[in-house]
C-alpha cells in the first residue's frame, strides 16, 4: 500500500508539473509539499516517500523518451490531448515498465486503480488507459 500511495503522490506532482509548467526543482518542491500536507492530515496514509521521489526524478530525467513511447502507442490521439491526470498516470506506468522493469500486469493494474480513483467518471477512461498501457507493454516485450 505504501508504494501504491507513492505512485499516487507522483501522479499528483506530475499533474502539478504540467498544469503549472514547473521545472525539475519546482516539481520536486511540489512533491515535498504534497508529502508534507499528507503528514499533517488527521488520518495520514502510509506513503513510500523514497519511491515517489524515485519516480519523479526518473520521469523528469527521461521525459522525452517516456513521452515518445506514449505518443507511439496512441491511436488517433496525441499526447497533448490526454488529460493532465491521465498523462501523469500513463507516464508513471510507462516509466515503471521501461526503466524499473516491473511486471507489466502489476504496473497496469496499479495505473487502472489510480485512474478509477482520480480520473474517470465512468469506465471509458479506464478502458482507454488500459488499451494504451497494454500496447506499450506489448512493444516492450
Amino acid at each position: 500500500m505504501k508504494r501504491h500511495n507513492g505512485r499516487i503522490v507522483a501522479v499528483l506532482a506530475l499533474y502539478n508539473m504540467d498544469v503549472c509548467q514547473l521545472n525539475k526543482e519546482e516539481t520536486l518542491k511540489s512533491l515535498d509539499n504534497i508529502l508534507e500536507m499528507e503528514k499533517n492530515e488527521e488520518y495520514p496514509v502510509d506513503i513510500d516517500d523514497k519511491y515517489a521521489r524515485h519516480l519523479i526524478l526518473g520521469i523528469i530525467e527521461n521525459l522525452e523518451i517516456i513521452d515518445k513511447v506514449i505518443e507511439n502507442n496512441l491511436t488517433n490521439y496525441t499526447l497533448d490531448r490526454l488529460s493532465y491526470v491521465d498523462r501523469s498516470i500513463i507516464r508513471v506506468a510507462t516509466y515503471e515498465m521501461k526503466f524499473d522493469g516491473l511486471a507489466s500486469g502489476i504496473v497496469i493494474n496499479e495505473a487502472l486503480e489510480i485512474t478509477k480513483d482520480y480520473s474517470s467518471i465512468d469506465d471509458k477512461q479506464v478502458k482507454f488507459n488500459n488499451r494504451v498501457l497494454e500496447q506499450i507493454s506489448k512493444n516492450f516485450e
